[in-house]
């Protein structure tokens, strides 16, 4: 006979433990997108999501600044009127749309 053990009170001892340090994160990385804005390396979200509405109406699902090949990019998931998920590339500092791809 074998005792079956629960996972909920490791999972929930590690969410605890871990998530100061994701908390920290994402603090350090809101920090970082501002000071790169405020020193002009890149464009405000609120002007490059005003510019790409214009040529990709729709829901705003996810975005993210990632640093790729020495630019600093905006990848920006973009729920369409047509029910399409795509993924927008956009370079941060000029605003131009360096690729897009759609979702499966």
């Amino acid at each position: 006979m074998y005792h079956k053990l629960s996972i909920w009170p490791i999972f929930i001892v590690a969410i605890t433990a871990f998530s100061p340090i994701y908390i920290a994160y994402a603090d350090n990385d809101y920090i970082e997108a501002r000071q790169l804005q405020e020193s002009g390396e890149i464009l405000p979200l609120e002007s490059i999501l005003k510019r790409l509405r214009q040529t990709y109406p729709g829901k705003v699902l996810e975005v993210e600044l990632e640093k790729e090949g020495g630019k600093i990019i905006y990848e920006i998931e973009i729920l369409t009127k047509n029910g399409i998920v795509k993924e927008i590339y956009i370079d941060a500092k000029t605003g131009d749309i360096v690729f897009t791809e759609e979702d499966d």
